[in-house]
């Protein structure tokens, strides 16, 4: 056991992650509130996350057998900054460099592929984002941040400018203590939301979020009373992380993947907006923008030329 966790650790080092934390699969105390977050209708048209809501509070539907979960943090942080420029798009942070989703599971594939040689009856399940798996829940009960008030994981090292991965094994492990809130009286991020989203501490609304509406919410049209508080985000929104004081920690990435590409830091709304579907999909191929969809991104660029009136 303590052999095979010295190794998993080694193996996370090695494979580029900033941190790693292991714990028992045992559901974390906080994941009861899933379901009254749910019935409030915070998840908005997300619906896959009242379809799997079993999974997410019972990790044994999700992955029967589960004993261990193995919790990493990519830091992605570049000292780039947001152009203040009125007729310039905002793309969040995440998004200026390749698509996290895919270096960090290749990286968690070869973790499981090397300790699947030491012992061949491990089995492993990997997350990135896109299973019925609370990451930040996890990521917290094994000791690499805390879930702040704006919902995002904080990191002492790395502050929020981070990403999560996670590997679900069948094998006992030696496990990190829980991470401690420290975010204290601090409500900076509630009041910087320009959207009112973070309805209370640790409850976002994601309806009214910035990051929902130019992304997920795919078949609707963005309400009428947030389009002139976009700020100019036609991808996603920083605003909560950038006023965070434990942002003040904030490293640049070590991993050359997540640098910005030019054509993601300076987007000219106009430009944008003459964009075919086959020039979205070469300008922003292998990058987090792909999700929205061309029909999805061009309707955010034009709000928000329209909002601005330029």
């Amino acid at each position: 056991m303590i052999e095979l966790t010295h190794t998993i650790r080694q193996l996370a080092f090695d494979a580029g992650f900033d941190k790693i934390g292991i714990t028992s699969a045992t559901m974390p105390d906080k994941s009861i509130l899933l379901n009254k977050w749910l019935d409030a209708g915070y998840h908005g048209d997300m619906s896959w996350m009242t379809r799997y809501r079993v999974m997410r509070t019972d990790i044994e539907k999700f992955v029967p057998g589960a004993l261990s979960v193995i919790s990493v943090v990519h830091n992605y942080y570049t000292n780039r900054k947001h152009s203040a420029d009125p007729q310039v798009g905002k793309i969040s942070r995440y998004a200026w460099g390749r698509d996290y989703h895919k270096v960090i599971r290749k990286k968690l594939k070869l973790i499981l592929k090397k300790i699947q040689q030491i012992d061949p009856e491990i089995k492993g399940r990997i997350c990135v984002d896109t299973a019925p798996f609370m990451d930040k829940l996890w990521a917290e009960k094994a000791g690499l941040g805390w879930q702040g008030k704006h919902t995002n994981l904080i990191t002492r090292e790395f502050g929020s400018w981070v990403f999560i991965g996670a590997l679900i094994i069948n094998r006992q492990l030696i496990y990190d203590s829980s991470a401690t809130d420290r975010c204290g009286r601090c409500t900076a991020c509630i009041q910087a939301c320009p959207t009112n989203a973070i309805v209370a501490p640790y409850i976002l609304d994601a309806n009214r979020c910035i990051s929902y509406l130019t992304i997920e919410m795919r078949d609707k049209i963005i309400p009428d009373q947030y389009c002139t508080e976009l700020r100019n985000y036609i991808f996603g929104c920083d605003i909560c992380q950038e006023v965070c004081p434990w942002n003040k920690f904030q490293k640049h990435t070590r991993c050359e993947d997540y640098l910005p590409r030019e054509e993601n830091l300076s987007v000219r709304l106009h430009e944008l907006s003459a964009l075919s579907e086959k020039e979205f999909k070469e300008r922003f191929k292998g990058t987090p923008l792909k999700r929205t969809g061309w029909e999805k991104f061009i309707s955010n660029v034009m709000t928000v030329l329209r909002a601005s009136g330029i």
